[in-house]
């Protein structure tokens, strides 16, 4: 028979196990600054002033959970919500699952690990959206964004009623699989992923990515196909490269080139290519960011001679690890039919109109 002594002690020992075996985390990101937008459209030059979040990261609450099972086996869970913090509401995500209550909408996933790679089942990003906000030195977020450019008006009306396609940034129902780091080749990453339709138009995904990373050299490599009606009679094809190369103290050079093709009925596809060329230089608690990009429009006769141009230019300063400061100025000029813009506002610019946008604010990790 135990004495209470020694059960309190095997009791520690049980739950010391515990801790080392498990543990959750509470995270997130908290960003907001002040925002002059100026969208060009005919008959009025609109332009706003705004307290707008974002301009750094997204806002976000997150929790996450990992569970050691035992001979190299892990399960773990992640739950990430984006928050609009100058109003308190949820935030809206990109494509499926999007809404103003707060959910876990930027990743909701449970996985399964070991030292042959991670099987990940959830609402999760797509291989094909990844190398577009890795590869940007502004992270596709605010007014200096790549994702700026992403997806043209014309071609998101060609894909759904309302004007979204559900798999460019995230899909729901996915199961995936990420290559373990170094397990098959030094540098070597990647992902796959599929994604069940469950009779909604704009979900079925199937696509994967694969990279190289050694040294001061990075390339990876997307494909990923849509179904955008729910009898997978019209698809959405998407492909992309980008690469960045190292260059120590004198900063990270970066591109990217990609491909959407919209296949429309009797036969015809429509197309954009999207690219970008961009450079961090960080000196000390500074970091500055540049980025140009441009994007094309073809295949059907309406979309001839759409094109848009961005230019974007940033500074960060570094207040601690967690705490930054940032100012960024980006303009973009549309020709023919296109009218991207850097920001919203009251008014979307005309086609063949600019915008353009700056904003400084204040970004903090915890």
């Amino acid at each position: 028979m135990r004495t209470p002594a020694v059960a309190l002690a095997s009791l520690v020992a049980l739950s010391t196990d515990a801790v080392a075996r498990s543990s959750v985390t509470l995270f997130g990101v908290v960003d907001l600054g002040v925002r002059y937008v100026d969208n060009d459209s005919f008959g009025s030059n609109e332009s706003s002033t705004q307290l707008a979040p974002n301009g750094m990261a997204t806002s976000r609450l997150g929790v996450r959970g990992v569970e050691d099972l035992g001979g190299g086996l892990a399960a773990s869970f992640w739950l990430e919500g984006a928050i609009d913090p100058d109003t308190g509401a949820g935030a809206q995500a990109s494509g499926n699952g999007r809404g103003e209550a707060f959910a876990f909408n930027l990743r909701s996933t449970l996985s399964l690990s070991n030292r042959w790679g991670e099987l990940r089942l959830g609402r999760d990003y797509t291989p094909t959206y990844w190398s577009l906000t890795a590869f940007d030195p502004f992270g596709t977020i605010g007014v200096g964004s790549a994702g700026n450019l992403f997806l043209g008006a014309d071609l998101r009306s060609l894909a759904g009623a309302d004007g979204t396609v559900g798999t460019l940034v995230h899909a729901n129902n996915t199961v995936g699989y990420i290559l373990p780091g170094g397990q098959f080749g030094p540098g070597l990453y990647g992902q796959l992923m599929v994604a069940a339709g469950e009779g909604a138009p704009l979900n079925k995904y199937a696509g994967g990515r694969i990279g190289y990373a050694a040294g001061p050299f990075d390339i990876a490599a997307a494909y990923g196909r849509t179904g955008v009606d729910t009898a997978d009679t019209l698809a959405m094809t998407q492909w992309n490269v980008a690469g960045a190369w190292n260059l120590g103290a004198y900063g990270k050079v970066s591109a990217y080139y990609g491909q959407i093709t919209v296949d429309v009925p009797a036969g015809v596809r429509a197309d954009q290519q999207n690219w970008y060329l961009g450079y961090a230089l960080p000196v000390g608690v500074w970091s500055f960011r540049f980025s140009y990009g441009g994007v094309s429009q073809g295949g059907l006769p309406a979309l001839s001679g759409n094109r848009a141009q961005q230019f974007a230019l940033g500074a960060v300063y570094n207040l601690s690890m967690r705490t930054a400061l940032y100012a960024t100025v980006s303009t973009l000029s549309n020709s023919g039919g296109t009218t991207f813009y850097v920001a919203p506002s009251a008014v979307t610019p005309s086609p063949g109109l600019s915008s353009f946008g700056t904003e400084i604010g204040v970004r903090l990790m915890f």
